[in-house]
């Protein structure tokens, strides 16, 4: 029997071959990670299939999984080829002896103490395979220490529930909460088979699940840019979490494999850790690792977008008038026109996009923006959805260029969606899209998208809607490629009815996103603790609108909860009195202070009493760390009396608030409704 077990610094990853119950003479290659520390006996590990794979025609290899999962199908069935350990990277070769063959690669990153994953199926038979399930990862043979090893009692499942404007809030249950408990004759598969169908894959569920107990956590996030799934998955004394691209009882994806044809996974994204904290740390500290982007970004610039300002009707007379009124900000190098730019005369912006064309009325020469910026030592940006067709464009009726589905157009109420996989699409956007952008001067987009496809669309070779979703999906990211190409240096934000395409493999192609579209609500710091948890937060764009007459407390609560990643001001720019002017300006100065701390630091604490965020009592406090520096950021949504931290040994650098508070041993602060704080620490040597 195979078994091979390797240290990754704080990790012991196991390859172990077990035997398939109830079925004689058949075995399976599975793996499992524990923290190196733990005590584990690899005879007991239970695992399945480290490739989990499904074909049509498969048969279930375990009873009463029909229905409820696609996992362990008799393509699991698989003997190694080989296996080797080069450096942190171990490949291994597998194959079912009928033409079927399996490359599955593990990456460990020594500085993060995070694994990346991926498979590659290659059909080297004289038969066309059609694949309906391709995980990028499974791990199995988990159970819980704080039990002994012997089984799944104590273990808890923390996923993100993610809707539009409450993005990435977290859930956790335990496993008996689940309905987990291993029945009394060990019969009964139970399956948690969760994800996101369409192109909006932040949406429902953000793709990410921790399993854990008291004495550790293992944590990971799946490159999803359209549909996705992950599944908790418990049969006998352990369990097992897997997942990948959505399958086809999920989410309607097939796809035909020629001889000699290959299909790859997504890559997933795995750690074992002490606890939650520390997973999503490491999994952000991956995602930022590998990050490329402009130059211009590496400062984490603060950026003023003019929507919460015009709603959708800017002009060029106000664009050059609030960007002289940006002037008393020099931390803000980047000035971005939202939706509205190309709204014809007689009809609103909102449905109107598609056309993309330049209104003149309203802007004469889209060059004297970006010229203007560049004078001033800043980006211009400009919002396109240019996925998309709004029904009062003509691109909308172009039925050569758009989605179908069934034969019939694609339509959710007043939009449709270019087929970005035709040359039609391809020589619009061109046009439209890349020669406009590059002519005018623009050196930042924003891309929005507001609607999601669903299941998928038709293609011309009859391939499933799901494959038909992926490949467009698979456009829209080239397109990313295309326009860095076309324009270098651009910053790309990407936006999604807020943060509804916040997903690890679009973000490693952008520069930035928008965390949400909660512009203005007090709940705006919730939001973008719980984004802060996903993704880095120099890449977690945040709004920090101003209004005319607001009191100082509102101001200093919007900075305040921006500076949990890159500040966005917006509103009324043009408005501002002398003393607000002065406010902000502290606020910006302060967040030049702890720029290194919001870049590299770790979460300690994300504590919030809030329950519901749309009348929300309570407060948050939100703690990040970098070597000896700290910064406490505390919002009050209610008159609670105060709040009490421990900074024995820490000295009080900075601060910025209108909160009254007294920093000793312990920080003190007094709370009240709507106010908020953050505190720059750094520990006495």
């Amino acid at each position: 029997m195979f078994f091979k077990k390797y240290i990754f610094g704080r990790a012991a990853v196991y390859y172990v071959e077990a035997p398939v119950e109830g079925h004689d003479n058949k075995t399976v290659i599975g793996l499992a990670v524990y923290p190196n520390s733990a005590k584990v006996e690899p005879q007991k590990l239970c695992p399945d299939s480290l490739v989990q794979v499904a074909f049509a025609g498969d048969e279930a290899l375990i009873d009463y999984t029909l229905g409820v999962t696609m996992r362990n199908r008799s393509s699991t069935l698989l003997r190694l080829v080989g296996q080797k350990r080069k450096g942190n990277t171990v490949t291994t070769e597998l194959t079912d002896g009928q033409g079927n063959f399996y490359t599955h690669v593990l990456d460990f990153a020594p500085e993060t103490g995070v694994f990346t994953t991926h498979v590659r199926y290659t059909n080297r038979s004289d038969a066309v395979r059609t694949l309906e399930m391709l995980s990028s990862f499974s791990l199995s043979g988990i159970t819980s220490l704080a039990g002994g090893g012997r089984n799944t009692m104590g273990l808890s499942l923390t996923r993100m529930t993610s809707a539009w404007s409450r993005e990435c809030r977290l859930k956790t249950e335990t496993f008996s909460a689940l309905g987990f408990d291993m029945s009394w004759a060990r019969y009964g598969v139970k399956c948690e088979r969760f994800g996101q169908i369409g192109s909006m894959p932040n949406r429902g569920y953000y793709p990410f699940a921790a399993v854990g107990d008291k004495k550790y956590c293992l944590g990971v996030q799946i490159e999803a840019p359209y549909s996705w799934q992950i599944e908790l998955y418990e049969e006998k004394e352990s369990c097992a979490l897997s997942g990948g691209l959505g399958d086809y009882e999920f989410a309607h994806w097939r796809k035909e494999i020629l001889p000699g044809e290959s299909f790859e996974s997504g890559k997933a994204f795995f750690t074992v850790q002490k606890n939650l904290n520390a997973v999503c740390n490491a999994l952000v500290h991956e995602q930022d690792r590998t990050l490329r982007v402009p130059a211009s970004e590496e400062t984490m610039p603060v950026m003023y977008n003019e929507y919460c300002a015009t709603w959708g009707n800017p002009t060029e007379d106000l664009m050059l008038r609030m960007m002289d009124a940006l002037k008393p900000f020099p931390e803000i190098k980047y000035f971005v026109i939202d939706s509205g730019w190309y709204k014809p005369e007689d009809r609103g912006w909102c449905n109107a996009i598609g056309d993309w064309d330049i209104n003149r009325t309203i802007f004469p020469d889209l060059t004297v923006i970006a010229e203007n910026a560049k004078s001033m030592g800043m980006k211009a940006g400009i919002w396109y959805e240019f996925e998309v067709a709004g029904r009062d464009s003509a691109t909308f009726y172009k039925e050569d260029m758009l989605l179908h589905r069934d034969g019939a157009l694609l339509t959710s109420k007043n939009r449709r969606f270019l087929d970005l996989r035709t040359d039609e699409a391809e020589t619009f956007l061109q046009k439209k899209l890349l020669k406009q952008l590059r002519d005018s001067g623009f050196e930042y987009i924003k891309i929005d998208y507001n609607d999601n496809i669903g299941m998928g669309c038709d293609s011309e070779d009859g391939a499933a809607l799901g494959e038909g979703g992926r490949q467009v999906t698979e456009e829209s990211l080239a397109w990313l490629t295309k326009l860095k190409e076309g324009i270098p240096e651009l910053v790309i934000e990407n936006c999604s009815s807020g943060g509804s395409r916040i997903e690890p493999r679009r973000m490693q192609m952008v520069s930035m996103c928008s965390f949400s579209d909660a512009h203005e609500c007090p709940e705006i710091p919730l939001v973008a603790a719980n984004v802060s948890r996903v993704i880095p937060a120099r890449q977690s764009q945040i709004w920090a609108v101003l209004r005319k007459g607001e009191a100082d407390s509102r101001t200093i609560y919007s900075l305040c909860a921006a500076m949990m990643g890159r500040i966005c001001l917006s509103g009324d720019i043009l408005k501002l009195t002398k003393d607000k002017t002065e406010l902000i300006q502290n606020g910006l100065a302060f967040y030049e202070k702890i720029k290194p701390i919001v870049r590299f630091g770790d979460i300690l604490t994300v504590d919030s009493t809030v329950e519901y965020y749309r009348d929300p009592k309570g407060r948050q406090v939100y703690i990040k760390a970098h070597g000896d520096e700290k910064l406490v950021i505390v919002h009050f949504l209610d008159d609670e009396s105060e709040v009490k931290l421990n900074i024995k040994g820490e000295a009080l650098l900075a601060c910025f608030t209108d909160l009254q508070f007294e920093a000793g041993e312990k920080l003190v602060i007094h709370g009240e409704k709507f106010h908020a704080g953050a505190w720059l620490l750094k520990r006495e040597k």
